[in-house]
């Protein structure tokens, strides 16, 4: 079984999570349970006494009344103004000794005919008001119970409500008053609540929006808490998969915890980036040591006997000069001849590498001498030149006829990728510490498997070629203390040639010692 600790971030969100939605949660439960009871509870004893009160001693009292005014005479062969005449008088008469044993109430009849009302008693303590005044507060007494009015005038209900007046919470039952089997009024007593109970309605009403809101905010925050933290973790997935592919490939920068995650991942794909490609220069220059002494065993021994072969040539082409055609046999001997013995002069350089005799030079003069006797084989495989360099490039210690060997061997290499013409640019510029010298071109590039293995000795994609050249620059820009960069793409391949620049207390920065890379 899993074991969730109480650091970790999965545990964390969780909690969070559960306390955020507990709250409002706890909030609508307590109201829904506990509020809502109490004022049930509350609404219906004011229901209880209200309603008694109307209909046990108002509503019978209003009948004995105006039947002892009416005596003999029927109530409703009276004209709607006596009726009303007559209600009134028995109103007035049963409810006021009412008024005095219930402070707070207030007692109304309402006359649907003639839609008039008659009130006594008030919901709050009130000075003595003049005529105008008091028809002014009928009015509006008729505004606020005209709703509960004409429902009981449909329904011929007694009906029960909570309202509001004057900012305040307000109970009022309303029952029918009917007299000969018609409605001829509306009786109703209202009670004004305590102020404390319409604060308590007021702020629970406003609990529930408020936790209804936190309740939304609080799932729509984890959500997108745990989209943004899904898609953080999706896309370091992702770019872990690319980096078991390719270390180049770095994480995109997020933010956050998860970016921090993101950058050390890419400091450490840099590192063993770093340390690989360090480990590859270390197997590289063991291999070429080795190979480099097998290489100069095997080239002197291959030397010997070219040698007597080409003397004895020699000696063919005096002893045997009268017989026919044998010049031109002799002279396909000796081109093979040569051939091979620059074969294996280039062996040797490459297994023997010489002392580098340096001295101060501009990378744009030695560029220039090799543009001098290169630019017509450019022109003849139709290649077109561009060159772009850095005016105010410093000096560097090098070997300069070494260096020039490099920068030729780097275009002939251009050229033989654009068998078909293409375009050669060579760029110089500087930054702090190094001269950078950039040939790219825009031959078909060089596949990826292939970049890791251009410089290894014999290693050529060429019929007709030894393997060699690439590996001798790289060995030659080693041994100045600099190194050969790579990068292709379908739009051709780039070689960056980047040198140490001269110390300005006179030396370099690196050694002239001999070096087999």
């Amino acid at each position: 079984m899993m074991r969730v600790s109480w650091r970790s971030l999965r545990f964390q969100i969780m909690a969070i999570t559960v306390v955020l939605l507990l709250i409002p949660v706890l909030l609508l439960l307590y109201d829904l349970i506990f509020a809502t009871k109490s004022e049930e509870a509350m609404i219906s004893s004011l229901e209880e006494r209200l309603g008694s009160l109307l209909h046990k001693q108002v509503v019978p009292g209003l009948k004995e009344t105006l039947q002892k005014k009416l005596g003999d005479e029927k109530f409703i062969n009276l004209d709607p103004e006596s009726q009303a005449s007559y209600l009134q008088a028995s109103f007035t008469e049963v409810t006021g000794p009412l008024v005095p044993n219930h402070p707070g109430v207030r007692f109304g009849l309402y006359l649907p005919d003639s839609n008039q009302i008659f009130v006594q008693g008030f919901l709050h303590e009130y000075r003595q008001l003049s005529p105008q005044e008091s028809r002014e507060r009928e009015r509006r007494i008729l505004n606020e119970a005209n709703s509960g009015l004409m429902a009981v005038v449909a329904s011929r209900r007694p009906l029960a409500r909570l309202t509001t007046s004057l900012n305040d919470e307000t109970f009022e039952y309303l029952t029918p008053l009917i007299i000969d089997g018609r409605l001829v009024a509306v009786a109703w007593v209202d009670e004004r609540l305590h102020p404390i109970f319409a604060q308590s309605r007021y702020f629970r009403l406003i609990s529930r929006y408020v936790t209804l809101f936190v309740f939304f905010a609080c799932t729509g925050g984890v959500l997108f808490l745990v989209h943004n933290l899904v898609r953080s973790v999706n896309q370091i997935k992702e770019g872990l998969g690319h980096l078991e592919k390719d270390l180049n490939h770095l994480l995109p920068d997020l933010p956050g915890e998860a970016g921090q995650i993101a950058r050390a991942i890419n400091r450490m794909a840099r590192s063993i980036a770093e340390k690989e490609k360090l480990e590859e220069q270390l197997h590289r220059s063991e291999r070429l040591a080795a190979l480099g002494r097998l290489v100069t065993g095997i080239a002197h021994e291959l030397r010997n006997p070219i040698s007597v072969v080409k003397t004895i040539i020699q000696v063919m082409e005096q002893d045997l000069r009268d017989v026919h055609d044998i010049r031109q046999y002799t002279d396909i001997i000796k081109e093979q001849i040569d051939r091979q013995n620059r074969i294996i002069q280039e062996l040797l350089d490459f297994g023997r590498p010489t002392k580098n005799f340096v001295h101060p030079a501009s990378v744009n003069s030695l560029l220039d001498k090799v543009l001098t006797f290169t630019t017509p084989l450019l022109r003849q495989h139709q290649v077109q030149l561009t060159v772009e360099k850095d005016p105010d490039i410093p000096l560097i210690e090098v070997d300069g006829e070494r260096i020039k060997q490099v920068f030729v061997n780097l275009i002939l290499n251009a050229v033989q990728a654009m068998p078909d013409g293409g375009r050669l640019t060579i760029k110089t510029y500087a930054d702090n510490n190094h001269v950078h010298i950039r040939f790219s071109d825009t031959g078909p590039g060089i596949a990826s498997e292939e970049i890791s293995r251009i410089f290894d000795p014999f290693y050529t994609t060429r019929k007709d070629g030894t393997g060699l050249g690439l590996s001798i620059s790289h060995q030659i820009v080693a041994s100045h203390g600099g190194n050969i960069d790579v990068t292709s793409s379908e739009k051709g391949a780039t070689f960056t040639v980047c040198l140490p620049i001269m110390d300005p207390t006179g030396g370099a920065n690196h050694g002239t010692n001999n070096s087999n890379h």
